[in-house]
Order: C-alpha cells, then sequence, then structure tokens
C-alpha cells in the first residue's frame, strides 16, 4: 500500500512540474535562443606554425525535446562529422547540464554550464580524455550569443602545464526560416 501512495505522489509532483511553463522557469531562456538550424564556419589552429589553420563547414539543428526542458543538439559537418548532444538546466545543482557523443570519442562527454546574462555568454566545462598515457584534460567552451550568430571557442587546459590550448572556434549563423 505504502509503494503504491508513494508511486502516486511521484506522479502527481511530475505532472505539477510538467505545468509548469518556460515563462515559470526564466533559465529556460537561453534555450530557446538555440533553436533552429545554424549554418557553421569552423576554424582549427594550423598543426604547425608555419601552416594554415584548418576549416571546415556544417550544419546545427536545434529542437526542444520534452517541452521546453531539454534541447537536442545534431551536428554535421562535411559528412566527416557527427555529433549529438542534449542540455537543460539543472535546478538541484542550478547549472546547466548536458551531455555530447561524437563520431571522434568513443565515451559520453558530461559537461556543466554558466550562464553569464549580461554578456549573453555560456561557459561550458568538461573532461577531455586524451590517448593513454595522457591524463584527461579539462575543457572549456565558451559560446557568445549575438542575435543570429553566435560564437564557440574550445579550449583546452594542460593537465600539468595548466597552460591554455585553442582547440577550435565555431561560427554559427541562423538560417532565415521561410
Amino acid at each position: 500500500m505504502r509503494s503504491a501512495f508513494a508511486i502516486a505522489l511521484l506522479l502527481a509532483a511530475a505532472c505539477a512540474r510538467a505545468a509548469e511553463t518556460p515563462a515559470a522557469r526564466p533559465e529556460l531562456d537561453v534555450l530557446t535562443m538555440e533553436e533552429g538550424v545554424w549554418d557553421a564556419a569552423i576554424e582549427f589552429p594550423p598543426a604547425a606554425p608555419d601552416q594554415a589553420p584548418t576549416r571546415a563547414t556544417g550544419v546545427q539543428t536545434n529542437t526542444f525535446v520534452t517541452g521546453k526542458r531539454w534541447i537536442r543538439n545534431d551536428f554535421e559537418v562535411d559528412a566527416k562529422y557527427g555529433g549529438h548532444g542534449t542540455w537543460g538546466y539543472d535546478p538541484k545543482k542550478q547549472r546547466y547540464v548536458g551531455i555530447w557523443v561524437d563520431s571522434n570519442q568513443d565515451y559520453i562527454r558530461l559537461d556543466e554550464g554558466t550562464w553569464d546574462a549580461a554578456s549573453k555568454t555560456m561557459t561550458w566545462t568538461s573532461e577531455l580524455r586524451q590517448p593513454d598515457p595522457h591524463p584527461p584534460a579539462k575543457y572549456r567552451m565558451t559560446e557568445e550569443f549575438r542575435g543570429d550568430t553566435r560564437v564557440l571557442t574550445m579550449t583546452a587546459i594542460g593537465p600539468k602545464s595548466g597552460k591554455e590550448i585553442p582547440l577550435g572556434k565555431i561560427t554559427f549563423t541562423r538560417r532565415a526560416q521561410h
């Protein structure tokens, strides 16, 4: 009897939470800024000082799942790379949280983010695994929102040196809706 009561309480709480509108949760407003289809111009630093940066193009499609609480990112680059992630806001942690998988990694990356409303910047941190015997590196993504443009800068922090290592920059431009 107690378990049936506990299940009923959980379902009632879930229904009440589902009835909340995004307007009741202002931390979810940032999710709406990501929604849509975005063309990506990607630039990776040169592999050597005498070489040019590597450039690529891609498309990111961001759609809401489960209401306006979570947004899914689907990212394809020149048919050579694919990645998928989901992110949203965790009220217990009072942080944004996300997961990411892609064709370059053999693990699920777990991200935590903070939003700076004044600068319209999301800063994500996570762990970047490296080939053995190297220890994991800290990974940071900084995303600046500029209306219909977003600029994502990726940086690793050397595990021994603490030195920042630029990994790349992606400029996303929102496609016009027809």
